[in-house]
């Protein structure tokens, strides 16, 4: 049985790693100095020191019973909400067929648009399902696509894809679609991109001395701006696994981004105008597969440390930009990790990105691609990828 869980949350007070000890799967590894000894220990090179925290949610019961605000306010909408179309088909059209769904976006002109990351494409669909057009494919040239990590849209009701091959695609609305624009080049390795008003938030690694994750790229010509740096040493292999995430973006309560991180049992949010920490939270019971430099030997590897019965991976997060964000992690028994058998459940957490408080909604909503105030698009990859979009009712 899984233990309760509760989210913790610290206001510019960050939590640090715990310690853990005992390795019985390793994932990665990387050298460090000659004498095999530890140059930075990673709980001493976090920048989110140990410090108290609140617990505003304890799991038990009904999901997220007995909580106000608004969290609690949108949970009752979201229960209401109405499946209104189902798109993916393994025997369909070649439109119908996905490869791997990675992302999604809902435009303001009713278009559902679905990143599928194997075909390196982007396909409008109505909300109803009825297949619009297709954007980027394979291949180097003007609107075409490398390795598509996100999609962002625009204020103007354009688009824009980020490419882990250090691009941005834009995309221009041009009557009842989008078409391509031109594109600029972000230098690092992106991973993740939201849109905080007119700002473009990019999460990417930079190789060198900067240790910013967070990057804000202006439209309108201001320069850009680095900031959140959650881990400050080298070396560069640990570096990337402790800082790797999804963020979301908004302006409801000013300027702000949330990211999540895969390895880490923290989620964050930053002023996306000063850069400054404004919460931290974790979720008590939760736990990822841990990164650990080891001592006496010359590694930094991740695994299952200790006794753990399971682990909790980051799988998705969505919402932000007037709605609340949703972090899911997927849950996967010790043994089903083992022996690969692909068991998991998905337990989503929904925060308040101006406090970092929220609810735990359970395990019966699958992933999700994309949230905003009126839809909400899921997806499955097993046993053939498919999207499904619900209207959430007012």
């Amino acid at each position: 049985m899984k233990t309760p869980h509760s989210i913790a949350v610290n206001r510019a007070r960050p939590l640090g790693l715990w310690a853990l000890s005992g390795v019985v799967l390793s994932l990665g590894c990387e050298s460090l100095d000659t004498s095999g000894e530890v140059i930075h220990p990673i709980v001493d090179s976090l920048t989110t020191p140990p410090g108290e925290a609140t617990v505003v949610l304890s799991r038990g019961g009904r999901a997220g019973e007995g909580s106000t605000g608004p969290v609690a306010t949108f949970r009752e909408r979201f229960e209401r909400r109405e499946a209104v179309a189902t798109i993916g088909d393994m025997e369909g059209t070649e439109q119908e067929t996905f490869g791997l769904l990675w992302d999604a976006a809902i435009t303001g002109a009713g278009e559902v648009l679905i990143l599928d990351r194997i075909r390196t494409d982007v396909r409008a669909f109505s909300v109803t399902g009825d297949y619009l057009y297709t954007l980027g494919g394979q291949g180097e040239g003007p609107g075409e696509l490398q390795v598509p990590e996100a999609l962002v849209l625009e204020p103007g009701g354009g688009l824009l894809v980020v490419d882990q091959a250090q691009l941005i695609h834009r995309f221009a609305r041009r009557g009842d679609r989008l078409e391509y624009r031109d594109r600029t080049r972000f230098e690092g390795e992106p991973r993740d991109a939201c849109r905080a008003g007119d700002d473009l938030i990019v999460h990417g690694m930079r190789s060198g001395a900067e240790r910013n994750i967070l990057h804000r790229t202006a439209t309108d010509g201001r320069p850009e701006f680095g900031f959140a740096v959650p881990y400050r040493y080298a070396p560069s292999l640990a570096y990337e696994m402790l800082s790797r995430g999804q963020v979301a973006c908004g302006v409801d309560a000013g300027g702000w981004v949330v990211i999540a991180y895969q390895l880490r049992n923290a989620v964050e949010a930053y002023d996306t105008v000063d850069g400054e920490l404004v919460w931290n939270a974790r979720i008590d019971g939760l736990q990822p597969t841990e990164v650990r430099e080891r001592r006496g030997g010359r590694e930094v590897g991740t695994g299952i440390f200790g006794d753990e019965p399971a682990l909790h991976f980051l799988e998705r997060v969505a919402g932000g930009n007037g709605v609340p964000v949703f972090v899911q992690y997927s849950y996967s028994l010790r043994e089903d990790i083992l022996n690969r058998t692909g068991r998991h459940t998905v337990e989503t957490y929904v925060l308040d990105p101006g406090t970092g408080e929220g609810e735990y909604w359970g395990d019966s909503i699958p992933p999700l691609l994309a949230v905003s105030d009126e839809y909400a698009v899921s997806y499955r990859n097993d046993p053939y990828p498919q999207v499904r979009v619900a209207r959430i009712p007012r």
